[in-house]
């Protein structure tokens, strides 16, 4: 399957509140990166075709030359946290847009378009969504395939609890039937399928947004045939929730995974922002232990740090080099193992190394 993902990005926390925040941008950097870096990953662990094993035999070390996984990062010179991604440049793919921040993300229409051919799906996210199900992008195929070209599935976003209680919260709550105007046109409320064998229901949602959308190049070709297609409508919340929503909502009905499993396409949404707002009195649902121990080092200084590493007795690097240094022995005796000769000359040198006599 051939696939581009166009993922907005941008920091710039010196700007004003509102901004930033709308962008997603009003934390310390940290949780940004950490996103970035896990959205990333992920899509490179499901679906890139760069594959490897420790047997070179084995049939998981075998690269996927048949897909393609092209990741666009849109964002603006100066106002991004790529540098402290970690990734190789091959893993993606920088284009600048010389246009508001907030309208950033209504530029990956315009990506879609010069590159329409070229993929089987298109699509875009935030930069904060996280996937999980290896499934991801066949269910969708599979839900275009079925129900036809006017109809997109999105995932149920939701957040996890890293901390407290390890808790998964779907956090797109329900909007007001005004708010909900634009997207309830002719479509059936309801469609009714069966994937794997087994009957799934989906729904219009009471809230559509799940900040990302995926088409199929069938769909981009029907889209980009409308009027609508990159008019840059910010009218629905702000320009970052109109260009995931608004936009294809003004063309697809939009649907979400309902009965019998509810959690049949899901995307992480980094952090507990909302989730955290809901747990229960006496609960707490937390974000990443080693998040909040940076920026709590990034706030108060190293102590905080140096607290865990006194208390444990450990370097940082400790537990990584031991891990390394077993997996190096654990080679060797493979090595070992497969030369008979090898074998025994190493048996006599350990031999003579213990019968020889200390000075």
């Amino acid at each position: 399957m051939r696939i581009l993902v166009v993922v907005a990005h941008y920091f710039r926390p010196q700007e004003g509140a509102d901004l930033v925040g709308g962008l997603g941008s009003g934390r310390a950097p940290f949780a940004k990166i950490a996103a970035l870096n896990a959205q990333l990953v992920a899509l490179h662990r499901h679906f890139g075709p760069r594959r490897a094993s420790l047997d070179p035999d084995d049939p998981q070390g075998k690269g996927r030359p048949a897909d393609t996984l092209d990741i666009v990062v849109l964002t603006q010179p100066g106002a991004n946290l790529l540098d402290y991604v970690g990734l190789a440049p091959p893993a993606f793919s920088v284009e600048h847009a010389d246009v508001a921040p907030m309208m950033l993300a209504f530029e990956a229409q315009r990506i879609m378009r010069e590159r329409a051919g070229a993929y089987d799906l298109y699509a875009y996210m935030e930069d904060d969504l996280i996937v999980h199900d290896p499934a991801f992008f066949a269910k969708i195929a599979w839900f275009a395939e079925t129900f036809g070209p006017r109809a997109v599935l999105l995932p149920v976003r939701c957040e996890m609890g890293w901390t407290g209680t390890p808790a998964k919260v779907a956090i797109d709550g329900r909007l007001s039937r005004d708010a909900l105007a634009p997207f309830r046109r002719d479509v059936a409320p309801v469609l009714t399928g069966s994937w794997n064998g087994r009957s799934q229901s989906f729904r219009l949602p009471g809230n559509p947004h799940a900040g990302c959308f995926v088409v199929t190049a069938a769909q981009l070709a029907h889209w980009m045939a409308q009027p609508s297609f990159y008019d840059r409508d910010a009218s629905w919340g702000d320009p970052l929730i109109s260009a995931a929503t608004l936009a294809p909502g003004k063309v697809f009905g939009l649907y979400k995974p309902a009965e019998p499993d509810p959690w049949f396409l899901e995307i992480e949404h980094f952090g507990t922002r909302y989730a955290a707002i809901v747990a229960p009195e006496g609960e707490r649902y937390g974000e990443p232990p080693l998040l909040a121990l940076v920026e709590a080092a990034s706030r108060d200084g190293a102590g905080a740090l140096a607290e865990i590493a006194q208390k444990t007795g450990l370097r940082g690097d400790t537990i990584n080099a031991l891990i390394a240094e077993a997996g190096e022995l654990r080679w060797r005796l493979e090595r070992l193992e497969r030369s008979r000769s090898a074998l025994f000359k190493a048996l006599l040198r350990a031999t003579f190394r213990r019968r020889k006599p200390s000075r």
